[in-house]
């Protein structure tokens, strides 16, 4: 009987020194770019909130409405993944004057509630994209922790979100 080594035991060898190769070449490529950042040493830590970065055009951060432009025709409230927008209105009376939107588009239906349950929300931005008057919009404003889960529900209706219509106008034109 000879001891010779089986041609499959042989490619299981070389299959085996090659698993070990290749785990110390991902290696070594994985702290070189480890030691990359400590050798820079570069700061990753913003100190906030004395320092604030930019944030991108695109930030996806609290909803706000413009009630003044809302047509209440609910579809950000249908196409909603996870319903956390509140809509109720009523028609507007025939005697009433005829409003509209910034642009262009009829109001005919009065807002009685316009409500966003933030700790719901996804911010998937959904209902951005298909309110036909633009009213409702992400602001950069990612400040907004409460202690409570119902003060995370926000009435825009209110003399308080109205209030914050020209700061966001604003943001808007930026």
């Amino acid at each position: 009987m000879e001891n010779r080594i089986d041609s499959s035991d042989a490619l299981t060898a070389r299959k085996y020194f090659s698993n070990i190769w290749s785990a110390i070449r991902t290696t070594a490529k994985g702290m070189a770019i480890t030691i990359g950042y400590v050798i820079k040493e570069k700061e990753v830590t913003v100190q906030y909130p004395e320092e604030r970065e930019i944030l991108p055009s695109n930030t996806r951060a609290r909803l706000y409405n413009d009630v003044e432009n809302c047509t209440a025709c609910s579809q950000c409230a249908n196409i909603c993944p996870v319903n956390c927008i509140y809509i109720a209105s009523k028609r507007m009376p025939k005697d009433a004057p005829a409003k509209k939107a910034d642009n262009g588009m009829p109001i005919r239906m009065e807002l009685t509630q316009y409500t966003i349950d933030t700790a719901l929300c996804c911010y998937c931005g959904l209902c951005t994209t298909v309110c036909p008057t633009e009213c409702i919009t992400h602001t950069k404003n990612f400040e907004y922790s409460k202690y409570q889960l119902n003060d995370m529900k926000y009435d825009f209706l209110s003399t308080e979100m109205r209030s914050l219509r020209t700061a966001v106008l604003a943001e808007r034109e930026e």
